[in-house]
């Protein structure tokens, strides 16, 4: 039985809000537990720019509308209908929707947990255009890697590491609750 609580809703945006969800009707460990919903209206394109993860893979579905997800550079429109996206992990992808369309978009982390809505709720803490700093450490506590003009993701990882470890003494702590 489902039983979809909304946790947190987040501002990402004009028009774009994220919604940080929990299903109590399955198992904690379930890739269908904790999941974030991405909604827009539209008045702008919610962008996720290029990006990959080292320990979890995704599961994006578009729920209502387009959304334009890139993945190693293969671009794919995918709509409302259309079967989940498997995002591996270590792919580089984006994630892109089109101005002048309401879109909704779910991502779901595999292996499941609430470490994703943690991520998001760290990430839009200080608003929706997170400072560097900020972003470095939240991608360092969070498995995100972004990815530098340069064909080896093991320099994405070096400046994760670094910076990220750098950011620890500027920017905030991560919020350990909701």
């Amino acid at each position: 039985m489902s039983s979809i609580k909304v946790l947190k809703t987040l501002s990402a945006g004009k028009g774009i809000k994220l919604t940080l969800n929990e299903n109590e009707g399955v198992a904690l460990d379930s890739v269908d537990r904790y999941f974030t919903e991405a909604i827009t209206d539209g008045v702008e394109a919610f962008k996720v720019p290029p990006h990959w993860h080292k320990q979890h893979d995704e599961l994006m579905t578009v729920v209502e509308g387009r959304a334009k997800i890139t993945l190693n550079g293969k671009e794919t429109i995918v709509k409302a209908g259309d079967a989940p996206v498997l995002v591996a992990r270590r792919v580089v992808h984006s994630v892109e929707t089109f101005v002048g369309e309401r879109a909704v978009i779910q991502e779901r982390p595999s292996p499941g947990g609430d470490h994703k809505i943690m991520f998001f709720n760290d990430m839009f803490s200080e608003g929706p255009t997170p400072g560097f700093w900020h972003l470095m450490r939240v991608f360092y506590d969070g498995d995100g890697y972004i990815v530098l003009p340069v064909p080896f993701r093991v320099v994405d990882q070096i400046f994760i590491s670094v910076f990220g470890s750098i950011a620890h003494l500027f920017a905030g702590s991560r919020p350990k609750t909701l």
